[in-house]
């Protein structure tokens, strides 16, 4: 067997999840991609502001939904998708959003109705539909893991409006909104390992930092995480806005996608 199928091919085709070397290819394409996305987007003109960055959410909510039924037609027993599968699914959702924002602004100039009002719809019909594909198998993991995520976006709005000035500042609708995503995050990958046994960490580093202490560590890990990476970015970009607004998309995706695949994987029984 090469290195190349070991490493990367089998984990893909078996689902046996991430290793030292496919992580850190996938890092290194991440970062190129965001790059070449980033210039593509200032290419096409389009403002990556805070209307872009609330509007692509259902696309990347799609991504998990999508990966997540991907996961129940192979526990089914149905035949596998590639084009669904990570790292391709990153490609395929990435065709669908770019294709519905060209179309957007298409229509923009047709209906004069702004293209992200447009681009949001379409994302969310798209998330419908999706989710219609989906039962509910288990009502346990549903309460447990929003009843969990509701306390920590309680607390999460509680020091911004209790908090000091300079909490205060930093907890902005963006970040509160990325925190409480990679808290959803945490918290269904949390239920899937204490209380789903067949379940488990396919990441290399959250892997190894659970297999120390817990699946409780994941919270404390997203705590730490999460608001040092926003706090650089606000600090280090603080006057590149567009620069900043799309690094925290990509904040964005490494949370809600993989959170709402585990939601959905849970909720399905898979």
């Amino acid at each position: 067997m090469g290195f190349f199928e070991e490493y990367f091919v089998n984990p893909i085709l078996n689902g046996t999840g991430y290793n030292v070397y496919n992580t850190a290819a996938y890092a290194v394409l991440l970062v190129a991609a965001a790059f070449l996305t980033y210039k593509l987007l200032r290419r096409l003109g389009i403002e990556i502001d805070r209307k872009f960055f609330f509007s692509i959410v259902p696309f990347v909510m799609l991504g998990g939904f999508l990966r997540a039924l991907e996961d129940y037609r192979e526990f089914a027993g149905l035949a596998k998708n590639i084009f669904l599968i990570t790292p391709l699914i990153y490609i395929s959702i990435f065709v669908i959003a770019l294709a519905a924002l060209l179309f957007s602004k298409l229509m923009e100039r047709w209906t004069k109705t702004p293209y992200y009002k447009i681009w949001f719809s379409l994302g969310m019909l798209f998330v419908i539909i999706a989710v219609s594909q989906m039962t509910l198998q288990s009502a346990f993991a549903l309460y447990a893991m929003l009843s969990i995520t509701a306390a920590w976006a309680a607390a999460i709005f509680a020091a911004r409006k209790l908090g000091g000035v300079k909490i205060r500042n930093f907890l902005s609708e963006e970040n509160s909104f990325l925190i409480a995503v990679h808290m959803f995050d945490a918290t269904t990958t949390f239920v899937a390992l204490q209380f789903f046994p067949n379940y488990f960490e396919q990441h290399v580093l959250p892997g190894f930092i659970i297999g120390l202490f817990g699946p409780a560590s994941m919270f404390i890990l997203k705590l730490v995480v999460v608001p040092l990476v926003l706090y650089a970015l606000d600090k280090e970009l603080s006057k590149e806005v567009q620069k900043r607004t799309f690094l925290k998309l990509v904040v964005l995706v490494l949370g809600l996608g993989p959170g709402l695949r585990n939601f959905s994987r849970l909720v399905m029984g898979v």
